[in-house]
């Protein structure tokens, strides 16, 4: 059961932690509207964030031998993280951008020779393993709590 909930509050934290993300940085994109006219939107990008997270936490799962890997987040486990998250928000970008499936507005930062948005990078760079990290205090202090 601890293995279920682990993925339970991952899924959560993902999902609070990416809908604030994508709504905060919305206005940074071609055609912004309204934050009610784009949060359908914003929702269907946070699914596709959780997904990559949850894909990743698999991965590493497989990887490590180990489905409650997380229980054990490091310092370098939270690096590798991040830098995974890195070069998944540039291959994302970089794959939109080419087909045309969102523009940046003026207002968005562009990473030079990258050509893609700061806000997306930072996005998956940081709360890929903040994601990890959160559930992990989470589930260390359910268990503490426990005993």
């Amino acid at each position: 059961m601890k293995t279920e909930k682990q993925i339970i509050f991952l899924f959560l934290i993902a999902f609070v932690l990416h809908i604030v993300w994508e709504n905060a940085q919305a206005p940074l994109f071609q055609g912004y509207a309204s934050f009610a006219a784009h949060f359908p939107m914003c929702l269907v990008g946070t699914v596709g964030d959780v997904l990559i997270t949850l894909s990743v936490y698999f991965i590493v799962a497989l990887l490590k031998n180990d489905i409650n890997w997380i229980s054990a987040l490091n310092k370098k486990d939270f690096v590798i993280l991040a830098v995974i998250g890195f070069f998944i928000a540039v291959g994302i970008e970089w794959r939109a951008l080419l087909f045309g499936r969102w523009a940046y507005a003026d207002a968005m930062p562009i990473i030079p020779y990258l050509k893609v948005g700061l806000t997306p990078i930072l996005q998956m760079t940081f709360l890929l393993p903040l994601s990890m990290y959160l559930t992990k205090k989470i589930v260390t202090y359910k268990n503490y709590a426990k005993k």
